[in-house]
């Protein structure tokens, strides 16, 4: 792996660039690429509109160019006016000076897109990365600042095919899909104890849009089908939807079995992972699935739900199952059926490590996000 890296290090850093990076500076996924830009030798700098919450930038030499004015750690754009943007747009121009970038990425089309798109600097990028193109567009003036911020851009990337497909309804631009890889160093196999319960897991934001509803009402249907056998379910992640789902626990009588855990590093998701007998991810919406890939890197068999770019992650009968969406009673049998068989589970999970493998290593990752920053792409 080391000598991957150097060669790619090699090849990008003899035309180091300055990025000035537009996004949420408390995103997972604006984190590993930083952390892809840092290390083929780029200079960075990030806008955000929300407030850090912890230094990681600080160890990546990253540049912090605001000081966000809202109340909440992190920004929502449904509860902010879009006329925030037009007044934002100024200090946005004055990141852009003080830096002097060489490219302007904005990671996410809407909010963040339309502040880039108003700078009218260029190269400007925008990363299209799930509801910003799924849910955003749900009136015609939402789908006017989508061609506006589509049309300012001089490159629009996605992560998976759906993100694609959608996007291309407000541009006829080419659109470069790099889909998330997968740390298969980090996220492996694990030796694992001997335990008398049988672990449902899923990591997660405890929202709506997740389907962590359907997944406790899956799990209690599971649990009361198979009385003999000792279940647990693992939540692990944070969100707004906690003490509901909580309360819907406790009225299907299954409170003692769900643990709420609380969100947890990047490098203790393996751990986590390797607990699970099936991972569950019964989303109403996603936009790719880098959560179900790290399941199956760990040789844990899945169970999601049909619908975006869960389709593309998990491949129907091979590493693991499509559910039919919002369908509670259809979830539960799939699940039923893998921990019936636990030949069937170990062999769905090989399969997704393989398909990991094979199909989003990180290395290509890496090699895909450098080479968006090559010089001559610069104006």
């Amino acid at each position: 792996m080391q000598i991957v890296d150097i060669h790619y290090k090699c090849i990008f850093a003899i035309e180091m660039s300055r990025i000035l990076l537009l996004a949420d500076i408390n995103s997972a996924h604006l984190k590993k690429w930083a952390k892809v830009l840092h290390e083929g030798g780029h200079a960075l700098g990030i806008f955000s509109l929300s407030k850090a919450t912890n230094d990681w930038y600080i160890d990546l030499n990253i540049e912090l160019l605001s000081d966000s004015g809202f109340d909440q750690d992190t920004f929502r754009a449904s509860q902010t006016g879009k006329m925030v943007y037009f007044k934002k747009r100024s200090e946005v121009k004055l990141a852009i000076k003080k830096f002097k970038p060489d490219f302007f990425h904005a990671h996410y089309a809407s909010s963040y897109g339309l502040l880039g798109a108003l700078s009218k600097f260029h190269p400007y990028y925008i990363s299209v990365w799930g509801s910003d193109i799924l849910l955003f567009p749900s009136n015609a003036i939402n789908r006017k600042i989508i061609r506006y911020n589509f049309r300012k851009a001089d490159k629009i990337i996605v992560s998976s095919k759906i993100l694609k497909k959608e996007s291309a309804k407000f541009t006829k631009k080419d659109i470069d899909i790099i889909p998330f890889g997968i740390d298969t160093e980090l996220f492996k196999p694990l030796p694992r104890q001997k335990r008398d319960k049988f672990v449902i897991g899923t990591v997660k934001s405890l929202e709506l849009i997740y389907g962590i509803d359907i997944l406790i009402k899956a799990f209690a249907i599971v649990k009361k089908s198979m009385p003999d056998k000792e279940f647990e379910l693992h939540l692990i992640g944070s969100g707004n939807e906690k003490d509901n789902f909580q309360k819907l626990a406790q009225s299907l009588n299954v409170s003692d079995s769900v643990k709420f855990l609380n969100h947890i590093k990047q490098s203790e998701l393996p751990e986590a992972f390797n607990q699970f007998d099936i991972a569950v991810y019964l989303s109403r919406s996603e936009s790719f699935g880098v959560s179900i890939l790290e399941a199956s890197a760990c040789e844990i068999p899945v169970v999601v739900s049909a619908t975006g770019g869960l389709l593309e992650v998990v491949d129907n009968g091979t590493t693991g199952f499509h559910t039919e969406p919002e369908n509670v009673n259809k979830a539960a049998e799939k699940i039923i059926t893998l921990i019936n068989d636990k030949e069937l589970r170990t062999k769905m999970g090989k399969a997704g490590r393989l398909k990991v493998i094979r199909e989003y290593t990180l290395e290509n990752t890496k090699a895909k996000i450098l080479a968006l920053y090559q010089m001559e792409g610069k104006s």
